[in-house]
């Protein structure tokens, strides 16, 4: 249903042009979903999973559609951070017997091709001042 309204969607937005963005997207739902399977006495680590795996897309959009150079190079460097932390914090739930081998495999997957994508992006902004 979301692929079909997306489809007849036109916007300017230009995270929408980014395959990054996309790939975020799919990493926070994901992380909620994984998130959401960790019992309640580890809250904290599943809000964190939560936090990290969602930031990316919000700050690729943020960044996208920044008009300065020097911003966006932060904001998808900021990104990149917070995928490697959704990864980390999903290898924890996995060491600690709180997901399941497959989901943190996938998720881990996303992240580590979403943070390739988001260093070469920061690299393109760099010295565009």
């Amino acid at each position: 249903a979301e692929e079909a309204w997306m489809a007849t969607m036109t916007t300017r937005f230009a995270h929408h042009r980014l395959r990054a963005w996309h790939d975020a997207k799919t990493l926070a739902v994901l992380g909620r979903k994984v998130a959401a399977a960790i019992p309640r006495g580890d809250r904290d680590l599943a809000d964190q999973l939560r936090r990290s795996s969602t930031a990316p897309a919000l700050l690729i959009g943020e960044g996208a559609n920044r008009i300065h150079p020097g911003e966006k190079r932060q904001r998808f460097n900021e990104a990149r951070g917070e995928a490697c932390e959704a990864a980390v914090a999903v290898e924890l739930a996995l060491a600690l017997g709180l997901v399941e081998a497959s989901d943190a495999a996938e998720l881990i997957e996303i992240a580590d091709r979403l943070a390739a994508m988001l260093v070469w992006l920061t690299r393109r902004h760099a010295g565009c001042e």
